[in-house]
């Protein structure tokens, strides 16, 4: 009768180990894939919607209406704050040169973390020259629309920041020097800077704050 040998305690021993290691190999290799996935998810979500904010803001202001300039040439209409902005500018929804004329509002609603983002067409000149309502941004979503304004929001936002370049600006100054307000009854900016913050209210750097600088009216 044939005797059949079994495994000695060092070839367990062995075999238990190099599956331990392989186990730890493993799971490190799944950890490092699931922060990468995590990483690349939390930059997504605020890469795209930031560029996409910046783009749409940049055509708009590329296309301000400014004095001397179109139909409204003895007209010009902006109100900038640290954190709302509002313009007249003939960038539409079907783009620029397709012809209407738009007043166009950005702000900041902290308590909601949401940016928001309203426009509305200007059927009579008048229409452009006139403030916003009274209230105006702590009016409902479905309030504004009742008045004709095209609202939609951008969650996750937790600040919102301008600053403005005139012309009696210095040009070494960076945007985090600029003022902050721009309010001329006949003027505009030559340029705007715009800072997003998706952090947490306590974790914001001032300091080191990210600025995007958009020209203002170059077309």
């Amino acid at each position: 009768m044939k005797e059949t040998r079994g495994f000695t305690l060092l070839e367990v021993l062995v075999s238990m180990t190099l599956i331990a290691v392989l186990v730890v190999v493993l799971s490190m290799a799944l950890r490092s894939g699931i922060n990468a996935y995590t990483r690349a998810k939390n930059y997504n979500a605020t890469f795209f919607p930031e560029a996409a904010l910046e783009g749409l803001l940049f055509r708009q202001l590329e296309a301000i209406v400014v004095p001397g300039r179109g139909t409204l040439s003895g007209f010009c209409f902006f109100r900038g704050e640290d954190d709302k902005l509002c313009f007249v500018t003939t960038y539409g929804p079907q783009g620029v040169g397709k012809g209407g004329i738009w007043k166009v509002v950005y702000w900041l609603n902290e308590s909601k973390g949401r940016l928001y983002y309203a426009e509305r067409p200007l059927l009579r000149s008048q229409d452009a020259k006139e403030e916003l309502p009274d209230r105006f941004y702590d009016l409902s979503q479905e309030e504004l629309n009742s008045k004709g304004w095209l609202v939609t929001s951008l969650p996750g936002v937790k600040g919102l920041y301008f600053s403005y370049r005139s012309v009696f600006s210095g040009e070494e100054e960076g945007p985090g020097k600029w003022p902050d307000e721009f309010r001329k009854d006949r003027g505009i900016p030559v340029d705007v800077g715009i800072s997003l913050d998706f952090k947490k209210k306590g974790e914001r750097d001032d300091a080191g704050r990210k600025w995007t600088v958009l020209p203002v009216g170059v077309m």
